[in-house]
């Protein structure tokens, strides 16, 4: 009798080892499926959030693509040609800021090549 109850206490014993373990392990794969989850949900919030900078970046280009053009179509003719001779001007200075660019690189160009012959 008093070995039955020694083996009733071991086997009890040995349960709650056992379950204890199965705890742990259960944890440790419900842990693993959360950080996963929680990686996907990060995942997905970083592309929802690009697609909504995208999406407000496109926006904000058309409403001011929009305000453009009613300010232009508002304009008289003076004033058109007046926006046409600075646009022009602008594409002047931009034409001699390339061109002064490029000639500056070429003048590196040169000089690193005088540097490597000696």
């Amino acid at each position: 009798m008093i070995e039955d109850i020694g083996k009733v206490l071991t086997n009890i014993g040995l349960a709650g080892v056992g379950l204890a373990a199965i705890a742990v392990e259960q944890a440790g794969k419900a842990g693993k499926v959360l950080v996963e989850k929680g990686a996907v949900a990060v995942e997905e919030g970083r592309k929802y959030g690009a697609e909504l900078q995208e999406k407000y970046q496109q926006d904000a280009q058309r409403r001011r693509e929009e305000q453009f053009d009613r300010q232009v179509s508002q304009m008289d003719a003076d004033q058109r040609e007046a926006l046409r001779r600075r646009l022009a001007e602008l594409d002047d200075l931009e034409r001699e800021a390339a061109e002064a660019a490029e000639a500056a690189e070429n003048l590196d160009s040169d000089h690193d090549d005088d540097q490597q012959a000696f």
